[in-house]
């Protein structure tokens, strides 16, 4: 009877056992199931940014260095062998990926702001004077979207794709456009883009030949404050 008992006893315990390893196991598959999602999501982070550093490449000719992504990938890598990893591996993992991340999205937008501002300056609104009315306006809008696009502090493919298309729709319009507009029309829009100009700074003459040129609807007033 009772060594029935004491085997019973020992199953039961045995069977305690296998129960709390399976539990461990589960436990600690569990943590790298969660781990890895972890670096899953930072890993697409940073291959997002690489994505837009090979669209950057595509259409301006403009490299960034990634580097970084390898050698962080290398560290996980040499981390990883022999058994699962720890939890400060994955945590580095992270981190260095995350590092990639923003390093990639700082190295694009400032490559992508020189080469943007370069297209935007090269882009000559005073022949839009010769286009048609509503050639003009769309040459308007367009340089408008190029000028924002430039200065976008987050630079991603929709913004390199937009910049590229206004780019080349400009380049379109004033691809016929006579480049000899009026000399003085010209130095008047030269001014009044630099800015700083009063209706004072304008005579008569001046605000007819915009008008002649239908050049005085792109022309806003405002009152200063003091």
């Amino acid at each position: 009877m009772s060594t029935s008992v004491l085997d019973k006893a020992r199953a039961l315990q045995n069977q305690a056992r296998h129960i709390a390893e399976a539990q461990k196991d589960a436990a600690q598959q569990e943590r790298v199931v969660r781990r890895i999602e972890e670096v899953r999501s930072a890993l697409e982070k940073a291959t997002g940014q690489v994505e837009v550093a090979a669209l950057l490449k595509e259409r301006t000719g403009q490299s960034v260095n990634l580097a970084s992504l390898v050698s962080a990938y290398e560290r996980f890598e040499n981390k990883s062998r022999g058994g699962l990893p720890a939890d400060r591996v994955f945590t580095e993992a992270q981190k260095a990926l995350a590092a990639c991340t923003k390093e990639f999205a700082s190295v694009i937008r400032e490559a992508w702001v020189v080469w943007a501002r370069v297209c935007v300056s090269g882009v000559s609104s005073v022949r839009f004077a010769a286009l048609a009315p509503a050639e003009r306006r769309e040459a308007e809008a367009l340089l408008q979207d190029m000028r924002r696009h430039a200065e976008r502090k987050t630079v991603d493919g929709t913004v390199i794709r937009a910049f590229y298309t206004a780019y080349a729709d400009v380049a379109r319009l004033l691809e016929h456009a006579p480049s000899d507009v009026p000399a003085e029309l010209a130095q008047l829009i030269e001014r009044i883009d630099g800015g700083g100009l009063t209706l004072r700074d304008l005579s008569t003459g001046d605000i007819a030949l915009l008008r002649e040129y239908d050049q005085d609807a792109w022309i806003s007033v405002t009152r200063k404050a003091d």
